[in-house]
């Protein structure tokens, strides 16, 4: 392996997440956790849709796809006194059918601790990097091209901690809410120390159940948080009867319930009302407590912050460790290009430009759902808080003010709101939002391509596409301008590729000449056009430049426009 480029502290869906954007992009990097074992239990157990598009950019969606869980399960909360048979059931997510432009239109479940180890793998066989484990970042400096490392592996026992320095470009800390990187940046965590938030806390954790003793389809809730409350929900192991649960209530001792195995079942049993739920051994078990705080700026110099050591909040939502991988992949690209000297370190101040107002919006979101589902309420209240928004499923997500995008079809004025969460989901497509999908796709002019594509198999974390919205019969030597001008920047083999989309029609009369584009689609349903809002008839090509994260960087018409896009993110 090469010396590393990049140093990451910590192993879990962020880190991994960066580590493989990085290697993608063919920077080397390493990876150190300072915990002996990897991590056990289902935490960040829901992948929103907008996450599943991300893991099919790195690669890596197949590996999870063969392993998926299924969609969430559905609640079911017992009735006022009790009763099981009379609660109500409540789809906590909503099943929607995919479309043409969003094929992943529901989420599923699958144990992070399933997550890190499919990504493990991955990294491990794609580019033969492993996590060290008992390996400790102790201290770093910062210089001018570079920063110092100082780490600490801890060995058995019988044997002394061996220190090392290690030098390298860059640093990123994915270690955690109590992240060593970023204590030692001085980067003031800032969060709400309420009292009313320091009450309520929950005892969480995993536990073997025996077969047979509960419906796996079933995510069941008892009592409320007015008394006493407990979850238990599938972990949908295979071969395995594992339940995530937590404890919680105005009247739960919650030391008291996370003391022992026997403890935990006691207050169980007791919540129930029930004795004939048989349980095996406690996998993992804590005390939880509400802790919402994030940075105002996700890193300093030639470090970093990622995850969890960014922003903590409420795991109402699922939205935390789907914000940890969109943090680790806005970064990843970016760094390779700096990396590889083809942009400037500016362009990695847009990393907190961009992340943080998505991530403000986002703890407002997971607050306001948190205070609706575990504040003092009924449980006929309590339900009602359980119901999730569309927006939680992350395509409106937007960085349309970004300083590093570009939209010569929209403006906005100076005072224009536009909501970090919500905008890019407002029917129009702009510059800032994520790249829609189109399918049957069929290449043009190829030896042997014969099966179509869509967009989301052409997207790559280690280029940008330029998709050139045109028919050759009309402007085909404006299409050759625009794909001389992309084609002639620096390193453009490896980090553009050019995709011209053939209108519906381009074909049905005259035999267009063959751009020489990477790639020539045909949009044989018209999905491309209609999804991206351009007219098939249109008097000037319409190019959407596609960031490596899945993000549209450019909107724009023509050469010029191609120009300063990449002049604002390339050495030019």
């Amino acid at each position: 392996m090469l010396n590393p480029s990049v140093l990451i502290v910590g192993a879990g869906p962020t880190g991994l997440i960066h580590a493989l954007t990085l290697l993608r992009n063919g920077i080397p990097v390493r990876i150190i956790e300072k915990q002996e074992s990897f991590q056990l239990g289902t935490r960040g157990c829901g992948i929103q849709p907008r996450t599943i598009e991300m893991y099919k950019l790195l690669g890596t969606l197949p590996d999870l796809l063969k392993v998926k869980t299924g969609p969430f399960p559905v609640m079911k909360f017992s009735s006022p006194e009790g009763d099981e048979e009379k609660g109500q059931l409540l789809p906590m997510v909503e099943t929607l059918e995919n479309t043409p432009s969003r094929p992943f239109n529901t989420g599923f479940m699958l144990m992070q601790e399933r997550q890190e180890h499919l990504l493990r793998s991955r990294l491990e066989k794609d580019y033969g990097v492993t996590v060290e484990l008992s390996t400790e970042l102790r201290s770093f400096e910062e210089h001018g091209d570079h920063v110092i490392a100082h780490i600490v592996k801890h060995a058995p026992s019988t044997e002394e901690p061996k220190e090392e320095t290690i030098k390298v470009e860059f640093l990123v800390g994915a270690d955690g809410g109590r992240s060593t990187v970023r204590k030692q940046l001085g980067i003031d965590f800032l969060g709400d120390d309420s009292a009313s938030l320091k009450e309520i806390g929950m005892v969480v954790g995993d536990i073997e159940a025996l077969e047979g003793t509960l419906d796996q389809k079933i995510w069941r809730m008892w009592g409320d948080t007015t008394s006493n409350m407990l979850s238990l929900r599938p972990c949908n192991i295979p071969d395995k009867t594992h339940l995530n649960f937590f404890v919680g209530g105005i009247d739960v001792d919650l030391e008291k319930v996370a003391s022992s195995r026997d403890e935990l079942v006691n207050a169980i049993n007791a919540i129930t009302g029930r004795t004939d739920i048989k349980f095996g051994k406690v996998l993992n078990i804590g005390i939880w407590r509400p802790n919402i705080r994030m940075v105002s700026e996700f890193g300093k110099g030639r470090v970093f912050i990622a995850g969890d050591a960014a922003h903590v909040h409420s795991p109402t939502g699922g939205q935390g460790m789907n914000s940890g991988v969109q943090d680790a992949i806005n970064l990843g690209w970016k760094l390779a290009l700096v990396s590889k000297n083809l942009a400037p370190s500016s362009i990695l101040t847009s990393y907190t430009a961009e992340r943080v107002p998505v991530i403000a919006t986002m703890l407002s979101k997971t607050t306001e759902l948190f205070q609706k589902t575990f504040q003092p309420a009924s449980a006929e209240k309590m339900a009602q808080g359980w119901r999730r928004g569309y927006e939680l499923r992350m395509f409106g997500v937007n960085y349309r003010k970004s300083g590093i995008t570009l939209d010569e079809k929209y403006t906005y004025g100076q005072e224009e709101v536009v909501d970090p969460y919500r905008s890019g989901d407002d029917g129009t497509v702009r510059a800032g939002d994520r790249a829609p999908d189109a399918p049957k796709l069929s290449p043009v002019g190829q030896t042997n391509a014969t099966t179509n594509t869509t967009f989301l198999d052409i997207f790559n974390p280690a280029y940008h596409t330029l998709l050139v919205f045109a028919d050759p019969n009309q402007h085909n030597k404006l299409i050759e301008k625009i794909l001389e001008t992309a084609q002639g920047l620096p390193s453009s083999k490896d980090i553009i590729k050019t995709v011209v989309v053939l209108p519906q029609t381009s074909l049905s009369t005259n035999d267009p000449a063959i751009p020489s584009a990477d790639m020539v689609l045909l949009d044989t349903e018209g999905y491309a056009y209609k999804h991206y809002d351009v007219a098939a008839n249109s008097q000037q090509p319409t190019v959407f430049i596609v960031r490596p994260d899945g993000f549209i960087g450019g909107l724009v018409f023509g050469a010029e426009g191609i120009k300063k896009y990449f002049g604002l993110i390339l050495k030019l």
